[in-house]
């Protein structure tokens, strides 16, 4: 019998330890309570409600979806001289409208990168099942609130762990051999409550080469900004909100109901507080 895998021993351990489990039914319970919060609140005219008991908010955001016309954005941040610190290729566009020049680029893909994806059998499914929780309209807004206020911590610690396992993973030996096989002999490695796949992330490309032998025309014809790219350069001043802003035509208008810690609520203020401010100073000096 060949020797045991020892990615699947450590998922295998997360498992039975109850963490991965615990994560899952947290998170169930948090999205099915956060519904119902959202349900009992909606004919409210407050847009904000908050638990201070609980250190607990919840929270009514119009979040605008918009239509971007990607290539006039292109061609301004080109012409800014910024679009080859931003771009990335939109491999979906391109296999979509031209396969030709899909092909030309292949010699300037950069090596793939990976993700670790679990699959569950059913004694793994079982496991992250949540039973015996309904919220019903017995429950009131504080009970609501109350709960949340101990899974949301529940949450955040499991889900640090969570991501550490993944990256643990993919650090193994093994997991490299696997990278370095043909995605057709990639097998999935088992274990007692499923699998574990290895998952290529998008593909990205040397855009500064691919500028070098065709120039402008395909990074601005198939190319999108990296917005945390493109945040970087507006937190420093070189280019405004309001300029990328141009290029955007709101099609919608959604309602999204979150709940967090007024905690979590009070870092998210500073942080964007920290950031216009940071952008104001850094265009006055540019």
């Amino acid at each position: 019998m060949g020797k045991k895998s020892v990615a699947a021993q450590m998922w295998e351990t997360f498992i039975e330890e109850g963490k991965y489990p615990h994560l899952q039914q947290c998170k169930t319970k948090t999205k099915l309570l956060t519904s119902a919060m959202k349900e009992r609140l909606s004919d409210s005219e407050l847009k904000r409600h908050e638990f201070t008991r609980y250190g607990i908010v919840g929270k009514f955001v119009a979040k605008k979806i918009y239509d971007i016309d990607y290539i006039a954005l292109n061609e301004y941040l080109y012409d800014l001289g910024l679009l080859l610190f931003v771009v990335e290729i939109d491999e979906k566009k391109l296999l979509r409208e031209s396969i030709l020049i899909y092909d030309l680029i292949q010699e300037f893909r950069l090596p793939d990168t990976f993700y670790i994806r679990p699959s569950f059998n059913k004694a793994g499914r079982f496991l992250n099942e949540v039973r015996n929780f309904e919220i019903t309209e017995q429950w009131s807004l504080d009970d609501m609130a109350r709960t949340l206020a101990i899974l949301k911590p529940q949450v955040k610690a499991l889900s640090r762990q969570y991501e550490l396992l993944k990256r643990q993973t993919l650090r193994l030996p093994e997991i490299r051999e696997l990278e370095r096989l043909p995605k057709e002999k990639r097998r999935p490695i088992r274990h007692k409550y499923g699998s574990l796949s290895l998952v290529e992330k998008p593909p990205k490309y040397d855009v500064s080469k691919i500028y070098e032998c065709f120039g402008e025309g395909i990074l601005i014809e198939y190319g999108k900004p990296n917005s945390k790219k493109l945040d970087d350069f507006i937190l420093n001043g070189t280019i405004t909100q309001s300029e990328i802003d141009q290029f955007k035509k709101v099609k919608d208008i959604r309602l999204d109901f979150s709940v967090m810690t007024l905690e979590d609520e009070a870092k998210i203020l500073q942080m964007l507080d920290e950031k216009t401010i940071t952008a104001g100073l850094n265009r006055m000096r540019a």
